[in-house]
């Protein structure tokens, strides 16, 4: 079972799997679909019987500063398109630059879609309602082509891994669009990734 966290490398490991990754209960089934949490998909899986727990999962995390930067260039380019299931997000993005997206994400009582998936932090994808990580194997964004080869060998699968990636984008270095502000802004805000994960700006 792959557990897609948002904007962490999803496109590229659905890639790999193909067609395999079809017949997944996470796209089989209406109600699983989207970026739910581990929580959520365990609620979904025991009302269709189906035992998560005998599952091996596994996800990809990223570095929250570059997760930011990555959602604000997804949103503003979506441009009603209906992609990302975020209109909301979508329209607002349009008139922002990055200052503006930082001040969005400061501000908990602006609109936002009711998915709410970047007021998360990755870490609540993956735990579960004691705080635990909850999934076998976690894959890091800044060397996925390595992580996901270990992953394959380790299991004795035979997908290969992607030449390239899927859905990559060209914007600048994640540090050049924070100020001091900014980056404190993020680090507070995913403190509890920071911790799990060791990620610094």
């Amino acid at each position: 079972m792959f557990l897609h966290v948002p904007k962490c490398g999803g496109s590229f490991i659905e890639q790999a799997f193909l067609p395999w990754i079809t017949q997944c209960p996470s796209r089989r089934l209406r109600d699983a679909r989207g970026h739910l949490t581990w929580r959520q998909y365990k609620q979904v899986f025991d009302r269709h019987h189906i035992d998560f727990d005998a599952m091996l999962v596994f996800t990809v995390v990223r570095n929250p500063w570059d997760w930011h930067v990555s959602w604000f260039h997804y949103l503003k380019e979506d441009k009603g398109r209906g992609q990302s299931g975020m209109s909301t997000e979508v329209q607002l993005f349009q008139s922002f630059d990055f200052r503006d997206y930082l001040s969005w994400l400061a501000d908990d009582e602006a609109p936002t879609s009711p998915t709410r998936y970047i007021r998360k932090q990755l870490v609540d994808y993956i735990t579960d309602d004691q705080g635990r990580m909850a999934v076998d194997t976690v894959l890091r964004q800044e060397r996925l082509e390595e992580d996901l080869r270990t992953l394959l060998e380790n299991l004795d699968l035979a997908p290969a891994v992607p030449e390239r990636r899927a859905n990559s984008s060209t914007h600048a270095d994640y540090r050049s669009y924070y100020d001091d502000a900014g980056i404190e802004l993020v680090a507070s805000r995913h403190r509890d990734d920071i911790a799990r994960f060791g990620y610094t700006f």
